[in-house]
């Protein structure tokens, strides 16, 4: 197939700005989009900006959601969801998950399979209950305390998961499907390297979609 160099160029910036996308985004963008939205619900932007969050807070939120290539096409939506959870906590972590559940059904649309399904792998439930007993909450928020060998050896087999349900799903990359309580966390292991998998936590799959599972992830004895 010949593909013109001008596609080419224009496919390469357009994936270039996805992947850097959260770093794109200024406080000054921040603000303009919010000025869009008081145009369409001035009500919202009234109440919660700057009075329950910060125009830095809905930055580092919507920063986060960029991370994980989460549209924020639906910024009235996402300000609602963080604003009903932000008087009980400025924890960035937890308001991007509140958003992140706005959004589900879009997620959902975004990483549907040409059938129309939701294609996944999950986790043994021994190992989600391994990463879940490995969160340590502190004052200072959040840590995950698995060594990191353990670590590693959960990657790879997340990798041989994937790439033999990739198999069945025609190349298409099957999201991770796991509890909502380590959805984070399994998507920070897998950042590096595998950033074009997506982690989506069992409530972000609204109802209407069906799944279908290609297999779960295991680790070995040694492991």
């Amino acid at each position: 197939t010949v593909v013109e160099p001008t596609s080419v160029i224009s496919t390469y910036l357009i994936e270039l700005v996805r992947r850097h996308a959260d770093e794109l985004l200024t406080r000054q963008e921040v603000n303009r989009l919010l000025d869009n939205l008081k145009e369409r619900a001035p009500k919202l932007v009234e109440e919660v900006v700057p009075n329950v969050l910060k125009p830095g807070d809905v930055q580092r939120v919507l920063q986060a959601l960029l991370r994980e290539r989460v549209p924020i096409r639906d910024l009235e939506s996402i300000l609602e969801a963080i604003a009903d959870v932000a008087p009980r906590t400025k924890d960035v972590e937890i308001l991007t998950e509140y958003a992140r559940n706005a959004v589900a059904r879009t997620l959902c649309h975004q990483h549907k399979g040409d059938d129309g399904r939701l294609h996944c792998v999950t986790l043994d439930p021994a190992l989600e209950q391994m990463v879940g007993k490995s969160l340590e909450r502190t004052d200072h928020g959040t840590h995950l305390t698995l060594p990191p060998p353990v670590q590693t050896r959960i990657v790879a087999a997340v990798r041989a998961a994937v790439e033999k349900a990739s198999a069945a799903t025609r190349g298409r990359t099957p999201v991770l499907l796991v509890p909502p309580q380590i959805r984070l966390w399994l998507r920070r292991m897998l950042e590096v390297q595998l950033p074009a998998v997506a982690v989506l936590s069992y409530n972000e799959v609204v109802r209407g979609f069906e799944v279908e599972s290609h297999g779960m992830v295991v680790l070995s004895d040694e492991s």
